[in-house]
Protein backbone atom coordinates (compact mmCIF):
# COMPACT_ATOMS: atom_id res chain seq x y z
CA UNK A 1 0.00 0.00 0.00
CA UNK A 2 2.40 2.50 -1.57
CA UNK A 3 0.19 4.89 -2.31
CA UNK A 4 -0.70 5.65 1.59
CA UNK A 5 2.35 6.88 2.47
CA UNK A 6 4.25 10.08 2.03
CA UNK A 7 3.51 13.18 3.40
CA UNK A 8 1.98 13.61 6.40
CA UNK A 9 -1.55 13.31 8.27
CA UNK A 10 -3.05 16.91 7.58
CA UNK A 11 -4.32 15.24 3.96
CA UNK A 12 -5.61 11.92 3.04
CA UNK A 13 -2.79 11.59 0.36
CA UNK A 14 -3.67 8.91 -2.31
CA UNK A 15 -6.73 7.01 -0.24
CA UNK A 16 -9.64 7.62 -2.62
CA UNK A 17 -7.29 6.49 -5.01
CA UNK A 18 -6.86 2.94 -2.89
CA UNK A 19 -10.80 3.15 -2.38
CA UNK A 20 -11.28 2.86 -5.89
CA UNK A 21 -8.62 -0.20 -6.22
CA UNK A 22 -10.02 -2.05 -3.40
CA UNK A 23 -13.47 -1.22 -4.54
CA UNK A 24 -12.51 -2.74 -8.41
CA UNK A 25 -9.96 -5.56 -6.76
CA UNK A 26 -11.60 -6.88 -3.37
CA UNK A 27 -9.02 -9.13 -2.79
CA UNK A 28 -6.76 -6.28 -2.10
CA UNK A 29 -9.02 -5.67 1.01
CA UNK A 30 -6.52 -7.92 3.18
CA UNK A 31 -3.48 -5.53 2.32
CA UNK A 32 -5.44 -2.51 3.50
CA UNK A 33 -6.39 -4.08 6.44
CA UNK A 34 -2.40 -5.35 6.92
CA UNK A 35 -2.01 -1.39 6.45
CA UNK A 36 -3.72 -0.71 9.88
CA UNK A 37 -0.92 -2.58 11.73
CA UNK A 38 2.08 -0.80 9.77
CA UNK A 39 4.98 1.00 12.35
CA UNK A 40 3.99 4.19 9.85
CA UNK A 41 1.68 6.83 11.72
CA UNK A 42 0.73 7.95 8.10
CA UNK A 43 -0.10 4.95 6.54
CA UNK A 44 -2.46 3.69 9.66
CA UNK A 45 -4.20 6.73 8.97
CA UNK A 46 -4.69 6.50 5.73
CA UNK A 47 -5.34 2.95 5.78
CA UNK A 48 -8.34 3.94 8.09
CA UNK A 49 -9.83 6.83 6.17
CA UNK A 50 -9.96 4.18 2.98
CA UNK A 51 -11.51 1.75 5.21
CA UNK A 52 -13.95 4.16 6.28
CA UNK A 53 -14.99 5.25 3.21
CA UNK A 54 -15.44 1.39 1.93
CA UNK A 55 -17.36 0.65 4.57
CA UNK A 56 -20.11 3.45 3.70
CA UNK A 57 -20.95 1.35 0.18
CA UNK A 58 -20.03 -2.13 1.37
CA UNK A 59 -19.80 -2.40 5.26
CA UNK A 60 -20.13 -6.19 5.14
CA UNK A 61 -16.72 -6.62 3.69
CA UNK A 62 -15.32 -4.57 6.74
CA UNK A 63 -17.43 -6.01 9.95
CA UNK A 64 -15.19 -9.59 9.58
CA UNK A 65 -12.57 -6.98 10.81
CA UNK A 66 -14.25 -5.65 13.68
CA UNK A 67 -11.74 -7.64 16.39
CA UNK A 68 -8.91 -5.81 15.07
CA UNK A 69 -10.70 -2.24 14.62
CA UNK A 70 -11.89 -2.66 18.50
CA UNK A 71 -8.41 -3.20 19.49
CA UNK A 72 -6.98 0.04 17.70
CA UNK A 73 -9.66 2.40 18.60
CA UNK A 74 -8.44 1.29 22.00
CA UNK A 75 -4.45 1.38 21.47
CA UNK A 76 -3.84 3.18 18.42
CA UNK A 77 -2.20 6.43 19.47
CA UNK A 78 -3.06 8.18 16.26
CA UNK A 79 -6.56 10.33 16.23
CA UNK A 80 -6.93 9.72 12.35
CA UNK A 81 -6.96 6.38 12.89
CA UNK A 82 -9.86 6.53 15.47
CA UNK A 83 -12.07 8.81 14.64
CA UNK A 84 -12.14 7.33 11.51
CA UNK A 85 -12.78 3.60 13.45
CA UNK A 86 -15.69 5.56 14.97
CA UNK A 87 -17.44 6.43 11.68
CA UNK A 88 -17.28 3.11 10.39
CA UNK A 89 -19.21 1.66 13.50
CA UNK A 90 -21.70 3.96 12.29
CA UNK A 91 -21.94 2.69 8.92
CA UNK A 92 -22.28 -0.88 10.38
CA UNK A 93 -25.39 -2.48 11.37
CA UNK A 94 -23.71 -5.19 13.93
CA UNK A 95 -25.73 -7.54 16.91
CA UNK A 96 -25.26 -9.64 19.57
CA UNK A 97 -21.92 -9.49 21.23
CA UNK A 98 -19.94 -7.02 18.31
CA UNK A 99 -23.30 -5.12 19.21
CA UNK A 100 -21.63 -4.45 23.08
CA UNK A 101 -18.12 -4.43 21.64
CA UNK A 102 -19.18 -1.63 19.48
CA UNK A 103 -20.77 0.17 21.88
CA UNK A 104 -18.57 -0.13 24.71
CA UNK A 105 -15.57 1.43 22.11
CA UNK A 106 -17.49 4.12 21.18
CA UNK A 107 -18.25 5.18 25.10
CA UNK A 108 -14.61 4.48 25.79
CA UNK A 109 -13.85 6.81 23.00
CA UNK A 110 -16.04 9.83 24.27
CA UNK A 111 -13.46 9.53 27.07
CA UNK A 112 -10.40 10.30 23.89
CA UNK A 113 -7.92 13.61 24.49
CA UNK A 114 -9.01 14.31 20.66
CA UNK A 115 -11.94 16.59 19.96
CA UNK A 116 -12.37 14.82 16.92
CA UNK A 117 -12.65 11.30 18.35
CA UNK A 118 -14.94 12.45 20.77
CA UNK A 119 -17.02 14.08 18.04
CA UNK A 120 -17.27 10.82 15.56
CA UNK A 121 -18.00 8.74 19.19
CA UNK A 122 -20.94 11.06 19.45
CA UNK A 123 -21.87 10.88 15.60
CA UNK A 124 -21.52 7.45 15.55
CA UNK A 125 -23.68 6.72 18.92
CA UNK A 126 -26.42 8.72 18.10
CA UNK A 127 -26.66 6.64 14.74
CA UNK A 128 -26.39 3.59 16.35
CA UNK A 129 -29.18 4.55 19.45
CA UNK A 130 -31.90 5.44 16.49
CA UNK A 131 -31.53 1.98 15.30
CA UNK A 132 -31.42 0.65 18.66
CA UNK A 133 -33.65 1.87 21.44
CA UNK A 134 -32.19 0.26 24.12
CA UNK A 135 -29.05 2.02 24.04
CA UNK A 136 -30.43 5.37 23.94
CA UNK A 137 -30.49 6.39 27.79
CA UNK A 138 -27.08 5.05 28.08
CA UNK A 139 -25.76 6.80 25.36
CA UNK A 140 -27.89 9.87 26.36
CA UNK A 141 -26.39 9.98 29.85
CA UNK A 142 -22.68 9.01 28.01
CA UNK A 143 -22.85 11.94 26.28
CA UNK A 144 -24.82 14.52 28.56
CA UNK A 145 -21.18 14.33 30.80
CA UNK A 146 -19.83 16.57 27.79
CA UNK A 147 -22.05 18.87 28.09
CA UNK A 148 -19.13 21.42 29.53
CA UNK A 149 -16.42 20.38 27.48
CA UNK A 150 -13.66 23.01 27.16
CA UNK A 151 -14.13 22.59 23.30
CA UNK A 152 -17.13 24.68 21.52
CA UNK A 153 -17.25 21.81 19.01
CA UNK A 154 -17.83 18.98 21.43
CA UNK A 155 -20.35 21.34 23.18
CA UNK A 156 -22.30 22.34 19.43
CA UNK A 157 -22.00 18.28 19.28
CA UNK A 158 -23.12 17.35 22.27
CA UNK A 159 -26.52 19.87 22.27
CA UNK A 160 -27.38 18.77 18.53
CA UNK A 161 -26.78 14.98 19.82
CA UNK A 162 -28.87 15.17 22.80
CA UNK A 163 -32.01 17.60 20.22
CA UNK A 164 -31.68 13.94 18.09
CA UNK A 165 -32.19 11.63 20.65
CA UNK A 166 -34.42 13.38 23.54
CA UNK A 167 -36.39 15.34 20.80
CA UNK A 168 -36.07 12.92 17.98
CA UNK A 169 -34.49 15.23 15.32
CA UNK A 170 -33.50 14.34 12.15
CA UNK A 171 -29.55 13.56 12.32
CA UNK A 172 -27.98 16.09 9.78
CA UNK A 173 -27.15 14.60 6.43
CA UNK A 174 -23.78 15.16 6.79
CA UNK A 175 -23.38 12.86 10.15
CA UNK A 176 -24.77 9.96 7.64
CA UNK A 177 -21.82 8.57 5.17
CA UNK A 178 -23.17 5.32 4.55
CA UNK A 179 -25.13 4.88 1.59
CA UNK A 180 -28.28 3.39 3.33
CA UNK A 181 -27.65 5.16 6.66
CA UNK A 182 -31.44 6.01 6.59
CA UNK A 183 -32.45 6.09 10.40
CA UNK A 184 -35.77 7.34 11.87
Amino acid sequence: MGMLSGGDLRSDGRSKEVVEEVLRNPQLLGKLIEALSEPDDVIRGRAADALEKISRTHPESVQEHLPLLIKLAYNDKVPMVKFHIAMIFGNLKVSGELFDQVTSTLFHLLQDESVFVKSWAIVSLCIISRRNKDIREKTIENIRSLQNHKSIAIRSKVDKALKILEKNEPIPPNWLKAKDSQVH
